[in-house]
């Protein structure tokens, strides 16, 4: 009876149900409020406030290096601060509008949730002698379909919406929960020669790109390499185009950039793809070079070009420093959109509302220019909303006079 209840099949049956039920659960009983103030809990030591999650976290790290001293090592060290670097992006690229902090709760069950499931995976994999590309393979797809499916449950309930920004999320934790296992647990031992055996004199298993597409299923560092770049990819998109109308696009967009990015990579063997690269490149840094003082020198329908980098299809947010970044397609802004946004606009917010003037909505006016108290500064803030040929010309006119402007185009 104990063998049948703590077998690796059985506990990862039970485990999967766990995060079927998770979001009814959630719901039934109100604890996502609860989380979410668990997360914003603090103490004051001093004058200074100290939030309990990241102070237990940072508890439980070092109770690990106390237990596992001995085991310790200058690869396992560099494996984990990968793994911190992965989910540091993995935060920055999802859920921009949110506001997210780094020790959420919520937002970091999906790491978490999905790492600990890889580790059930690999488990019942391994009692089934199955090989480390295999695990990593059926691993990750096991992932992805217990994701999708978990959110399309979801549909089901009055509050939840289908994400695939979670799914994205879900994904990358899978993912990381294989870096921790093949690199941490078994400490690199895939990387000794590209198999998962043990290591040949004078040769090494750090080959990320193989000769013939087959041998990329068979190789468990090149699958892992390549589910890595297709869960960030996945991850950035979906994160950005989160409105029903263009889930879809999503999908097929990340499908059709991870497929330009593997065969690049693949044929990046030969000299003559990898001059074509290098020339992209420098002629990118040329355009840069001479437009860097310019701002926006071309608008046009789903295209925009800032300082020399094309940016298209995507809404794009300028900051008031000059940098820009993606950010979610939308045309009417919740108010956790605002809140976020004020907190980079300090003087002038400027929404370009699309080539036909559809977008620019959620404020409390519908005027092209008023102005609203920033709750974060509580300032004054001047909004001003106009189509994006005319937002455009008034952006670089402002850029010309210093002024500083926080500008979201919208691409319709």
């Amino acid at each position: 009876m104990k063998e049948v209840l703590f077998s690796e099949r059985n506990q990862l049956i039970t485990y999967i149900l766990i995060i079927f039920s998770a979001p009814f659960i959630m719901c039934k009983y109100y604890l996502q409020p609860l989380i979410g103030s668990i997360s914003d809990s603090d103490f004051e030591v001093m004058g200074h406030a100290i939030k309990i999650v990241p102070l237990l976290f940072l508890i439980f790290v070092i109770f690990l290096i106390v237990v596992s001293l001995k085991r310790i090592n200058k690869f396992r060290l560099l494996s984990f601060t990968f793994i911190l670097l992965v989910i540091y992006l993995g935060q920055s690229i999802a859920d921009f509008y949110m506001g997210h902090s780094l020790y959420d709760i919520q937002n970091n069950w999906h790491y978490i949730a999905y790492a600990f499931f890889s580790y059930l995976m690999y488990r019942y994999l391994k009692s089934k002698k199955a090989a480390p590309a295999k695990i990593i393979l059926y691993t990750f797809i096991s992932a992805l379909i217990i994701s999708s499916s978990d959110e399309a449950f979801q549909l089901q309930m009055t509050n939840r919406v289908f994400d695939l920004g979670d799914i994205g999320k879900d994904i990358l934790g899978s993912v990381i929960g294989l870096i921790m296992i093949f690199f941490i647990i078994e400490n690199g031992k895939i990387t000794h020669n590209g198999n998962g055996s043990h290591h040949k004199p004078g040769h090494t298993g750090w080959h990320f790109r193989q000769k013939r597409i087959s041998d990329y299923f068979k190789n468990p560092l090149s699958l892992l390499f390549l589910e890595l770049v297709f869960t960030i990819i996945f991850l950035s998109i979906s994160s950005i185009l989160t409105e029903k109308p263009v889930r879809f696009n999503a999908v097929i967009i990340t499908l059709i950039i991870y497929t330009l990015f593997f065969i690049v990579f693949h044929l990046s063997v030969y000299k003559s793809v990898r001059v074509i690269l290098l020339g992209l490149v420098v002629i990118q840094l040329v355009s840069f070079a001479v437009f860097c003082r310019k701002g926006i020198v071309y608008n046009a329908e789903n295209i925009v070009i800032y300082k020399g980098i094309p940016i298209p299809y995507f809404d794009v947010m300028f900051f008031e420093n000059g940098t820009f970044r993606l950010v979610d397609k939308k045309s009417f802004f919740q108010y956790v959109d605002l809140h976020t946004i004020q907190k980079y606009a300090n003087a002038i917010l400027l929404l370009g509302s699309g080539e036909n003037g559809k977008g620019g909505n959620g404020l409390a006016k519908k005027e092209k220019m008023q102005f609203i108290v920033n709750k974060r500064t509580k300032n004054m803030l001047q909004v001003i909303i106009l189509k994006n040929s005319e937002a455009v010309t008034l952006y670089n006119n402002l850029q010309k006079q210093n002024k500083k402007v926080t500008f979201i185009l919208h691409h319709e």
